[in-house]
């Protein structure tokens, strides 16, 4: 009943004149960390894991995080945001309607996983108990980037769809409980090419800094003159459309304990998209959502 009235909820709404609201274009379709919660360590096994899960299945997960929904509009709730940033996008496969998108709002201590129309009640109940064991136990001690890989890593677990495609072309079934099969080694040779393609281009596109961070780990300790170095960043103040942020960049040799610290400008993000009832064109299918999936609040 309650997914019903969700349904009858979001078609109510659609057929209203919307206030504008301002939806953020996605920075990639794996990962848009608008919030920069994630190190580039931790964001390059992530987006592996969806890269996987994207060729092996076709089915497209996406991650993403904010600082607070209020930053794109006057949305009442975690759960209306979400739906609202799924169909935007159209994360999934427009036939199927199988798209997942995790989404993480920082100063709202707020999450939800977003689930495409074709996932019933019982996956429902299940992201609902990956968000409270897998998520919240990490947020809830400011470790976001630990606690989005686990939850990442235990969404794929729980959802385990596999399916033929020409069986769905054939009106068969969608998702099985069957688990994944294991990769041939070709499959770990073309996995790797492609994630250091795309993570090469990404960086460069839209990663200027962390790609300065991810090559200071190849830089000698200007103390020890050892390859030891490490980095690691804070958000001092996020960007906006209409200026620039700041963040703290430490840098540590293990070697000899050598250590610096520098301020450092985070540059504008670009402005978003005019919302509207269509559909991106972005680089996912034109899925749908209704309002499927769970939250959670810490």
């Amino acid at each position: 009943m309650t997914r019903l009235l969700v349904i009858v909820a979001t078609l109510f709404a659609f057929a209203l004149p919307l206030k504008a609201q301002d939806l953020p274009e996605p920075i990639n379709s794996f990962v848009s960390d608008f919030a920069n919660l994630l190190d580039p360590e931790t964001e390059a096994r992530i987006t592996n894991q969806l890269v996987k899960i994207r060729q092996d299945l076709d089915l497209e997960m996406t991650v993403v995080t904010i600082e607070s929904r209020h930053d794109y509009g006057s949305f009442k709730s975690i759960e209306d945001f979400a739906t609202a940033l799924f169909n935007f996008w159209g994360v999934g496969n427009a036939t199927r309607n199988d798209g997942v998108m995790v989404l993480v709002a920082r100063s709202d201590r707020a999450m939800r996983i977003e689930l495409g129309d074709a996932y019933g009640p019982i996956y429902d109940d299940r992201m609902g108990l990956v968000i409270d064991h897998h998520f919240i136990p990490y947020f809830r001690g400011n470790e976001y980037a630990n606690g989005i890989e686990s939850g990442v890593s235990e969404i794929i677990k729980r959802l385990r769809p596999s399916y033929n495609l020409e069986q769905i072309k054939n009106g068969g079934e969608t998702f099985s409980d069957e688990t994944f099969t294991g990769p041939t080694l070709w499959d770990w040779i073309r996995d790797r090419i492609t994630l250091f393609v795309f993570i090469g281009i990404a960086a460069f596109a839209f990663f200027e800094e962390r790609v300065r961070t991810i090559f200071a780990n190849f830089q000698k300790c200007p103390n020890c003159n050892l390859r030891q170095i490490s980095r690691s960043r804070e958000v001092l103040k996020p960007a906006s459309t209409s200026e620039s942020g700041e963040e703290r960049v430490i840098t540590v040799c293990s070697n000899c304990g050598y250590q610096s610290e520098e301020i450092r400008r985070i540059p504008m993000r670009s402005r978003t998209r005019h919302f509207s009832s269509g559909r991106s064109g972005g680089s996912f299918g034109g899925g749908s959502s209704s309002g499927g999936g769970a939250s959670g609040r810490w």
